[in-house]
């Protein structure tokens, strides 16, 4: 799977770049974050990351050539994809697996009604036990997908401080298209999605500061996403016995008058 290298946008009002030194050359080897190549602007030298793992396939860009932001600079061949695209079709295996095994609580569910001439208060909490490993089997996919990282913005800047999420989790995301807002202490910038996808999961909210590196978020499929847990059901008004009517007194009887 090929995977491009695009021009980050590099400040507010930065609208362009020029490639002062490409650092890998064509058929070798890098690594995902590794430093690739730099980028001259108006406001800021920088060195642009690697954004994933393989073989630098193409160069499109050469040195001090002048694009614009989001311009293609490179391709690189990510070898590793097929094997992520087996795990991927084996996650939705597991999940199937994982909700079969609740399938024999509700059988022996009919034994506890037997008890419900008591309390029928007791059975409903049952039904929401059997449901809780059914809701927690989908999380378990959420985990999986491209990891959105910090990337070097400067050859002295080892952190940042996200500002703002332009994305909410659930939302869907284009390649390359801007994710959310980074402020060092030399720029102020906005981090584009790696990949297409589903945003899973936000791992460093805003205000938060991560060191060069480190994983902000997680791209997926949108089948990963943990469903949500269904409305327990509400218990049935139970019917109040009527009052039973009272039996009127018996009428005294007449006394026998005294003969004469």
């Amino acid at each position: 799977m090929a995977v491009s290298v695009t021009l980050p946008a590099l400040g507010e009002s930065v609208t362009e770049g020029t490639v002062t030194r490409w650092l890998k050359a064509e058929g070798e080897h890098v690594e995902a974050d590794e430093p690739l190549l730099e980028v001259s602007t108006d406001k800021v030298d920088t060195e642009i990351p690697s954004p994933a793992s393989g073989t630098l396939s193409s160069i499109k860009v050469a040195e001090d050539e002048t694009v614009e932001v989001g311009a293609e600079l490179a391709v690189i061949d990510d070898g590793a994809s097929p094997p992520q695209a087996g795990e991927g079709s084996g996650a939705p295996a597991e999940a199937p697996a994982q909700a079969e095994a609740p399938a024999p609580e509700p059988q022996a569910a009919p034994a506890q009604p037997q008890a419900q001439p008591e309390p029928q208060a007791q059975p409903e909490p049952e039904p929401a036990q059997a449901q809780a490993p059914q809701q927690a089997a989908p999380s378990g996919g959420a985990a999986e997908g491209t990891d959105v990282v910090l990337p070097a913005l400067g050859e002295s800047v080892t952190e940042g401080t996200v500002t703002r999420w332009l994305k909410s989790v659930g939302e869907e995301v284009e390649a390359d298209e801007p994710l959310l807002e980074v402020s060092t202490d030399k720029v102020d910038t906005e981090i584009p999605a790696p990949a297409s996808g589903t945003l899973l999961e936000i791992v460093v909210g805003e205000d938060e500061t991560a060191e060069v590196g480190a994983k902000l978020a997680v791209i997926g499929a949108a089948g990963a996403a943990p469903a949500q847990a269904p409305a327990p059901a509400q218990p049935e008004p139970q019917a109040q016995p009527e009052p039973q009517a009272e039996a009127p007194a018996p009428a005294p009887a007449p006394e026998p008058k005294p003969e004469p």
